[in-house]
């Protein structure tokens, strides 16, 4: 099975070096390969649509921005037809509709995959992103997605992704939790998580930034010492990449009736 990530945008700097490509997905990428869920699976990444976005911003005027650039990669990657499916990064989600539209394969997002498989596993979750705008548009993605009654919170660590990857660039996997400032971090997740299963009584917590999700396996340590061993952990990212191989392997896609363009052919008497 051949998966394609297509990464929100490509901006050097901040997401992409010129001689690593986009080193924060090859460590995502890496650290599920290591954990085995990846075996028979090949997943490459694409380089994302160029962006002269360049503030520390993550609003719905950036959603709406970078969106574009999603639904021209997804076109693309499409008509290549060396892939069986696409999966995104990004917890905001640009493009969301309008790439189950236009895509020909299947498409998986992670919040959303996330978010159906808390549902499946509980009843109660909380999702973590980066900012209170984030949090904002999660949420309404999760109207969107019907789930919302099930995310009791959308929480946030006030962390930017710029000092977020900072960490992931400056230190090896191996030597995180012994970094004080990794550890710092970490632990600032950790309570959100504390916070939402003590006051919430969810039963699962995801991340949702892929750059936060670097650090899901101190998260999890921290919870582990915390005493909250029971509660699952999920991270977006593989949500989505387990989304994408149960519809290549079901061979199943997003219903073109949900998503309808002008050219669908069994078009219902009503909505």
């Amino acid at each position: 099975m051949k998966i394609i990530c297509i990464p929100p945008y490509r901006r050097v700097g901040v997401n992409y070096d010129p001689k690593e490509g986009h080193f924060m997905m090859r460590e995502l990428i890496s650290s599920l390969k290591a954990k085995g869920q990846l075996d028979g699976v090949e997943i490459d990444i694409d380089e994302g649509e160029p962006t002269d976005h360049g503030e520390e911003t993550r609003d719905e005027a950036v959603v709406t921005n970078i969106a574009v650039g999603v639904v021209k990669r997804v076109k693309a990657v499409c008509e290549m037809g060396k892939y069986d499916a696409i999966i995104t990064q990004a917890g905001i989600e640009p493009g969301f509709l309008a790439a189950r539209t236009v895509s020909k394969l299947p498409i998986a997002f992670p919040v959303h995959s996330a978010l159906h498989f808390a549902s499946l596993l509980g009843d109660r979750c909380s999702l973590l992103t980066s900012t209170d705008a984030q949090a904002q548009i999660v949420r309404r993605n999760a109207q969107l997605y019907g789930l919302s009654h099930k995310l009791t919170s959308v929480r946030y660590a006030s962390r930017s992704s710029t000092y977020t990857l900072g960490l992931v660039r400056k230190y090896r996997k191996e030597e995180r939790m012994n970094i004080p400032e990794v550890k710092e971090f970490a632990g600032s997740i950790v309570d959100q998580f504390i916070r939402a299963i003590e006051d919430e009584r969810v039963d699962t917590v995801i991340i949702g930034s892929p750059h936060q999700q670097c650090f899901i396996d101190e998260v999890r340590q921290g919870l582990d010492a915390a005493g909250y061993h029971e509660i699952n952990l999920m991270g977006a990212f593989a949500a989505a990449v387990e989304m994408a191989k149960a519809m290549v392997n079901m061979k199943l896609m997003q219903a073109p009736r949900a998503y309808p363009s002008d050219s669908l052919k069994a078009k219902p008497a009503f909505r």
